[in-house]
């Protein structure tokens, strides 16, 4: 859905030279054109505004994805209120994990102590849209 309309959708890795691959396919866009950035974690969110920096971007809408940015199940919209609603209500302990008790022991802390910044932090990746000035 985020997607549609979208003139370009790119993953941006980790390596110089992926990134660089992706920037020619964004700069190659007319001016104007949606752009759907994908990264996974460490250091997605840092990655996606350096790259959105870069090519020229006009950011619109940052969500976090979960569990991961290549196909996420949940996005979730980068603001405190979204975020809490979703470790409030959704985010579980999958069963037969190993360490179950441990992660719901996590699970609890965090919920205890609101830390929707901890959450933005920890998320496995992030999904931005934005538009080609």
């Amino acid at each position: 859905m985020l997607s549609s309309g979208a003139s370009v959708c790119v993953d941006v890795g980790r390596s110089s030279e992926h990134r660089l691959a992706a920037s020619r396919e964004v700069r190659s866009g007319p001016p104007g054109a949606r752009v759907l950035l994908r990264a996974s974690a460490p250091m997605a969110k840092r990655r996606c505004m350096r790259f959105a920096a870069e090519t020229g971007l006009e950011l619109e809408r940052a969500y976090l994805a979960f569990p991961s940015a290549g196909t996420p199940a949940y996005l979730v919209e980068d603001a405190p209120a979204p975020v809490r609603v979703f470790t409030d209500t959704v985010l579980v302990t999958p069963p037969g994990t190993p360490l179950a008790t441990a992660i719901e022991a996590c699970l609890g802390i965090l919920r205890g102590l609101g830390g929707w910044r901890l959450v933005r932090a920890l998320a496995p990746g992030r999904v931005i849209v934005g538009r080609r000035t």
